[in-house]
């Protein structure tokens, strides 16, 4: 399915500049942009790639260098909080900054690869009998990159890394239901001994560093892990490897318990291995005129001041509108840029990029 182009204003609103800003980056760029046909105005009409490519031409225009890089988990122990919505959207914002970024799905459901247009269940056969492009099945995951998986040889990264926007768009390390047969191998690994998530985070620190020719993740400004619920060895091993957890509370279902959790697991992870992310707490499905939503703000804010993010995302039917609609390959942010839900989301981008150091 061809993707609907974007006008020079809904261009803008993603890059948070003006029009005339947008006409001028674009003619000193040399990005070659389509134009309307027909007897009406020749009105640009940028694709998705182009938006990108033009987002990594502004930054480097203004100098915005990324001051450090970051290795962040998209973590909740329980489901229903937004977790994948937030990290598709999160990880699509990022580049549009000028971050060079990439998302890697630890959930075997897949969730997240299959927001961006993916298909964990296509095969190359069922792809070619539907006339659906072969680059829409998952061939590899996560799991194929790490030593401990049963194969008979490592696959390039550039096998493995999906690029659904483009070159300058996030990029994705997908997954589909065999990365859950990871958990397995750590197990009878004996090697790993005790503390698997050591030799995750052990890997992951060698990629971001360039010292692994297998793994060299070294030209990213940020790695954004989506972490299932469940707090299995995989799960630890990407927090373990992180700089930062950001924790989705779901402020209509009163989900604060399990940050109560979430920071359990940090500390016994300080604990037992001497390091852990810092966590930062994001509201999401926030409604402010809700009595009961603004309580648990002030219980949260009380009890973890320094984690809470100043930023939250209200409850939209715009997310749902999205899932349903032609734009399903692209998040929320990025298929309705003026919307206020898209707004918000910017703003939390902005924010944790703040937080974190990156810009």
């Amino acid at each position: 399915m061809e993707r609907k182009p974007f006008k020079v204003q809904a261009v803008a609103n993603l890059l948070g500049t003006t029009v005339d800003s947008i006409r001028r980056d674009t003619d000193e760029s040399g990005i070659l942009i389509q134009r309307q046909t027909g007897d009406g105005p020749k009105t640009r009409l940028f694709s998705i790639e182009n938006v990108f490519e033009l987002a990594k031409f502004r930054a480097k225009k203004l100098g915005l260098t990324p001051k450090r890089k970051v290795i962040m988990t998209i973590y909740a122990p329980k489901g229903g909080v937004g977790k994948t919505t937030v990290a598709s959207n999160l990880s699509t914002l990022f580049p549009l900054m000028g971050l060079k970024t990439l998302v890697i799905d630890l959930d075997f459901q897949a969730n997240l690869s299959m927001s961006y247009g993916y298909d964990a269940e296509l095969t190359h056969e069922q792809a070619l009998e539907e006339n659906i492009p072969v680059n829409k099945c998952i061939d590899f995951h996560f799991g194929h990159l790490m030593p401990q998986w049963q194969a008979s040889s490592i696959p390039p990264l550039s096998e493995v890394i999906k690029k659904p926007y483009g070159e300058f768009g996030p990029h994705l390390i997908p997954s589909e239901v065999s990365l859950d047969r990871l958990e397995a191998l750590f197990t009878l690994d004996t090697i790993l001994g005790k503390n698997p998530e050591t030799t995750i985070a052990k890997f992951l620190y060698e990629g971001m560093n360039g010292t692994n020719p297998d793994l060299d993740l070294s030209s990213y400004d940020i790695i954004l892990f989506d972490a299932p619920p469940a707090k299995n060895q995989t799960t630890r091993g990407a927090l373990l490897a992180s700089d930062y957890v950001i924790a989705p509370v779901s402020m209509e279902r009163y989900s604060t318990k399990s940050v109560s959790y979430l920071a359990k697991v940090l500390g016994e992870m300080e604990s037992s291995l001497g390091k852990y992310p810092e966590l930062l707490i994001l509201g999401n499905f926030y409604d402010k005129t809700r009595l009961r939503v603004a309580a648990q703000v002030i219980t949260l804010v009380n009890q973890y001041k320094d984690s809470w993010v100043d930023k939250s995302i209200s409850s939209s039917e715009e997310f749902k509108k999205v899932l349903s609609s032609e734009d399903y390959e692209l998040p929320l942010a990025v298929a309705k840029p003026s919307s206020n839900a898209s707004v918000e989301l910017r703003a939390v981008a902005q924010a944790l990029a703040g937080r974190m150091g990156v810009l």
